[in-house]
């Protein structure tokens, strides 16, 4: 507990920190409004890369047995992880960059609340 103490002070003198603390009233007022498109289409990629990345490797990896070729696996492998990571930030770039501010400073406002 004192680490997070000295922690929370040595935020709170940042202005981030400053920034958090202003904030009025619960500071998720974000959460209230209604998405729009690129929200939605953030999401859908986020989903779409959760959903294949695991059975991609496992195609490749079944076929890397069938056809008796391990280079299949060696090479595809870091491709899709290199795929399912750009798919993922690009949504979370156009889903959460509004929200992932708010969300920060709502939570390091707690935070400071709490420790400071």
């Amino acid at each position: 507990m004192p680490l997070l103490r000295f922690l929370a002070r040595r935020l709170a003198q940042t202005k981030f920190g400053q920034k958090a603390l202003s904030q009025p009233g619960n500071g998720l007022s974000i959460l209230k409004q209604r998405p729009g498109p690129r929200v939605y289409l953030g999401l859908a990629l986020m989903t779409i890369s959760c959903l294949t990345g695991l059975p991609a490797l496992a195609f490749l990896g079944y076929l890397s047995v069938k056809v008796n070729r391990v280079m299949i696996i060696a090479a595809g492998a870091p491709v899709i992880f290199l795929l399912v990571h750009i798919v993922f930030g690009v949504g979370v770039y156009l889903a959460g960059q509004n929200y992932a501010k708010e969300t920060l400073l709502w939570a390091t406002k707690r935070f400071l609340q709490k420790f400071a």
